[in-house]
């Protein structure tokens, strides 16, 4: 069977390569959509729900780990800590070891909040799963896991905007590991 060539002669990719990044891009943002209407009911934004959940996950961060975690611009994450701050449900304390070193904290507020969203969470995350096989969600995870290392590893860059994003998504994987558990 020949394989088929678009129309310079070029071998055609297969459509899965084509679907990949479109699909990827539209189940990420239906799936933020959906979370963000979870959280509307507790007028809670996505990234400060993202914060508690890595505060409950690591403990104290400091912004530039918790930038690392979540992969928000520093400058848009020190004003949503500061908001998550003023609502009660993170915390800053400085360092014993170094004062120049501020880590934030999840508080009482960011703890409560979080027993309260997590059964609708974990709701959403029944539906969006349901009818996939566990290993298939686990090799799921695992290709995904692989596909942003090799972007986050990647040194072409094809603008200087996509190389800020580089460097944010650099750091954040350099942080470790966040737990299949959280949404």
């Amino acid at each position: 069977m020949a394989s088929s060539k678009d129309k310079q002669g070029q071998p055609k990719d297969p459509i899965y390569y084509v679907q990949f990044g479109y699909l990827l891009n539209r189940t990420g943002s239906l799936g933020a959509a959906c979370m963000s209407d979870v959280l509307k009911e507790f007028d809670l934004p996505l990234p400060i729900w993202q914060i508690l959940l890595i505060l409950r996950e690591f403990g104290a961060q400091t912004i530039s780990e918790l930038a690392s975690h979540t992969g928000i611009e520093m400058s848009y994450l020190s004003r949503t800590v500061l908001k998550a701050e003023e609502h009660g449900f993170v915390a800053r304390t400085k360092s014993a070891e170094d004062k120049r070193v501020t880590y934030i904290t999840l508080a009482a507020g960011g703890r409560q909040m979080i027993r309260k969203i997590l059964p609708k969470t974990r709701r959403l995350r029944e539906i969006m799963l349901q009818g996939i096989p566990d290993a298939d969600i686990e090799t799921t995870a695992r290709t995904l896991k692989m596909v942003y290392d090799n972007l986050a590893s990647s040194t072409n860059a094809i603008s200087e905007d996509i190389s800020r994003k580089l460097t944010v998504a650099r750091r954040t994987g350099k942080s470790g590991q966040i737990r299949q558990r959280m949404i």
